[in-house]
């Protein structure tokens, strides 16, 4: 039994902050905090359309991170079932608790990345050269 467990009609957890690659942690980086112990607290979330994972980290306050897969940074990665969730969870990232909210929203999308163009190179100058012997 989870001892944080939220009251059935807690809405707090609704207002998530939006997914966008600044909040994403990809599978193998959340497994690597958890081998070197910097995983905090693993939420799952659980949506009409399936469930999400959200990750706080020790380093990093009360930020949460939203497990996605690295060619959707903007929206939390989606599992239909909850007990394969659960398994690969066990298998991935060991843990001794995991929180299960239910009736919750998906985050919003955050903004997308601003595209990248190239930037205006300045004018390089001429060099002055000099003769060897000139000062």
């Amino acid at each position: 039994m989870l001892s944080d467990m939220t009251a059935p009609n807690d809405r707090t957890h609704m207002n998530r902050t939006p997914c966008s690659p600044a909040n994403s942690i990809l599978e193998g980086d959340l497994e690597l905090a958890v081998q070197q112990q910097t995983l905090k607290k693993l939420t799952i979330a659980e949506t009409p359309d399936g469930f999400y994972v959200v990750a706080q980290l020790k380093w990093a306050g009360n930020k949460e991170w939203y497990l996605t897969t690295r060619r959707e940074r903007d929206q939390p990665r989606l599992f239909k079932d909850l007990k394969r969730l659960n398994d690969h969870l066990k298998m991935a990232y060991p843990t001794d608790s995991v929180e299960i909210l239910r009736n919750q929203q998906l985050p919003p999308q955050g903004e997308p990345p601003a595209p990248v163009t190239a930037a205006p190179q300045p004018e390089k100058k001429a060099k002055k050269t000099t003769k060897k012997g000139d000062l």
